[in-house]
């Protein structure tokens, strides 16, 4: 190669011009910043397709809320948040040191599903459902022990048989033998870019326990049964909107004022008490781990309880539901 060859630019000005007005136009100039990409993306936007499933875990937490009382005779509060997708390779990190994860085969879903039971969870249960109302749950760490192993399968067998009720009319659902493993070596046998369908559970047993629970979902699997999970169609007659109206009512929406709180804590009292409360009255909460963001009553996202700039604060996690 020659020495004025060296000196040739690679791009004539004439293409340097060409690709600036492509992505100026385009709106994708880079500015040099690296920017990251979601490999989720594609997924996370098919489930939000199936929007069907939202009301179906929202009434299986409300069937669990009865079984928490009957079986193991905890009044508890139980909350979904919308389903999300997530692999394997980011779910293994984001688990307890303490758990039960509990395996299962669940037809007509090809592969395997999964609950996972943190285990402060698990001694809670066993501290009530042994101990009494009374005790503290006791702070334990290494392994989940063999009765909170025994319980958690106990209650798998209550999560899988409610989920098969509820989801009957839409998908009928068969779950097999339970595997109960208190480590995520199983997970850690599957392809790191493995999908699943999380089902995230909180629950609340008034001011004595706020956690969670997931139930785990094969996504490919589940993206067969893709038709069940989406409406009903209906021919409906068209409406058609004026473009005058249309650019109005775009223009208005958004300057709707909505109330928006933070929930950092839930109590349940009886009435008497309740109506016993005066100025003065100290109401115990526990230090929040997680608080869950509301707008007009409804849940829209949650995140982590801290601090920042010298007050209190919430970083936003992830969103209940898709935009």
């Amino acid at each position: 190669m020659s020495e004025a060859d060296d000196n040739q630019p690679v791009l004539s000005e004439e293409e340097i011009e060409a690709l600036v007005d492509h992505a100026v136009t385009d709106n994708v100039f880079d500015d040099g910043q690296f920017k990251s990409h979601d490999f989720g993306a594609g997924e996370a936007l098919t489930l939000s397709k199936w929007s069907e499933l939202d009301g179906l875990v929202r009434a299986h937490a409300e069937v669990l809320q009865g079984v928490m009382l009957r079986n193991f005779g905890q009044e508890a509060t139980i909350e979904p948040f919308a389903p999300l997708f997530a692999r394997v390779g980011d779910l293994i990190p984001a688990m307890s040191d303490r758990v039960a994860l509990i395996t299962t085969e669940i037809k007509p879903l090809e592969g395997e599903s999964h609950l996972e039971v943190p285990g402060d969870f698990l001694s809670f249960l066993v501290n009530q459902y042994f101990g009494g109302s009374t005790v503290a749950s006791p702070k334990l760490a290494g392994k989940v022990t063999p009765s909170e192993q025994r319980l958690s399968e106990q209650l798998a067998k209550d999560v899988l048989r409610t989920l098969v009720e509820v989801w009957s009319d839409r998908l009928v659902l068969e779950p097999g033998d339970l595997y109960v493993d208190i480590t995520t070596d199983r997970l850690s046998l599957l392809p790191a870019d493995m999908g699943y369908v999380v089902l995230t559970y909180s629950v609340t047993c008034g001011s004595d326990y706020q956690g969670e629970f997931r139930v785990l979902l094969p996504y490919d699997s589940m993206a067969l049964q893709a038709q069940r999970l989406m409406p009903t169609r209906r021919d409906e007659p068209e409406v058609v909107v004026e473009p005058e109206w249309e650019a109005r009512l775009q223009s208005a929406v958004p300057e709707i004022d909505v109330e928006v709180c933070g929930v950092v804590s839930l109590l349940e009292t009886s009435l008497r008490n309740l109506l016993a409360f005066k100025a003065g009255t100290v109401i115990p909460i526990s230090e929040p781990q997680t608080a869950q963001l509301m707008v007009e009553g409804s849940g829209i996202a949650r995140g982590k309880y801290g601090a920042h700039d010298s007050s209190r604060a919430v970083q936003i996690t992830d969103f209940s539901r898709s935009k």
